[in-house]
């Protein structure tokens, strides 16, 4: 970024570029990009725009949700060996979880439609 500023995204490509993770992991993160620009685009189409109560409550819901997937792959990303990483790995999926569903939850009450395609399902 210009401003000297890490991208939004930077985490993620990291995650999705890891050897350290699986399937299901590339499978969430997927599902969480998609939610968040789906989210963000209805955004910026709103009239009226998103007042500093949507922007509050966004930051107040999403944050934790975010620090704790950020928190689980830098444990994921310290563990030393596979056995030790096995662990960390299920608390970053818990993670990535509860972000997408987190942010579809705030979508949705703010009468914004999200779609959930959940990536690499075969239904979906």
């Amino acid at each position: 970024m210009l401003d000297g500023e890490e991208h939004w995204n930077a985490l993620l490509a990291e995650i999705l570029l890891s050897r350290k993770i699986g399937a299901a992991h590339v499978k969430l993160v997927g599902d969480l990009i998609s939610v968040t620009a789906q989210l963000d685009m209805a955004a910026q189409r709103r009239q009226p725009a998103f007042g500093l109560d949507d922007i509050i409550e966004f930051d107040e819901k999403v944050g934790p949700l975010e620090e704790a997937y950020q928190s689980a792959w830098r444990a994921v990303d310290a563990a030393p060996d596979r056995e030790r990483r096995a662990p960390e790995l299920q608390r970053l999926a818990t993670a990535l979880t509860e972000a997408v569903e987190g942010i579809v939850d705030v979508a949705r009450r703010r009468g914004i439609p999200v779609e959930l395609h959940r990536f690499g399902d075969s239904e979906g």
